[in-house]
């Protein structure tokens, strides 16, 4: 079957590939995924005041990787198994079963950190939910 390596959603895939014009570089959903945390990281780092609204938003957003991260996770390590059997692999360090079979142990490994990830920004996100503010103009 295989495949994924070349599968596409929304115009982007696991991977990044050259565009449709050869100065164009589509970066791959998780490359997105890392740039948008790096984002939130710079945004945050200039030490602005977060009203609970703004945070909340954010939060509710965020914990949706907390909870997807998992399925992703255990996909793609199925798919990691199914390539034993639809490739050549090889692995020089050893078995290429044995590595798959250890890299399968901590792809479910993060996929309960991601749950846990969800379930505390849940948390985080509820204990704000009725928090409201007023900027420094508006109390004027």
């Amino acid at each position: 079957m295989g495949g994924v390596e070349n599968a596409v959603h929304g115009g982007r895939g696991l991977r990044a590939w050259g565009g449709q014009n050869a100065r164009e570089d589509v970066a791959g959903w998780p490359q997105v995924a890392c740039e948008s945390i790096r984002a939130i990281n710079h945004l945050t780092s200039q030490g602005y005041a977060v009203p609970a609204p703004v945070l909340y938003e954010v939060v509710g957003n965020l914990k949706g990787v907390g909870y997807l991260l998992p399925q992703a996770l255990t996909q793609l390590g199925e798919g990691l198994e199914k390539s034993l059997a639809e490739y050549d692999v090889y692995d020089t360090a050893g078995d290429p079963h044995e590595s798959v079979d250890v890299a399968r142990g901590h792809l479910l490994t993060a996929a309960d950190a991601a749950r846990t990830l969800g379930a505390a920004l849940e948390a985080a996100q509820s204990a704000i939910a009725g928090q409201g503010y007023r900027t420094q103009e508006e109390r004027r």
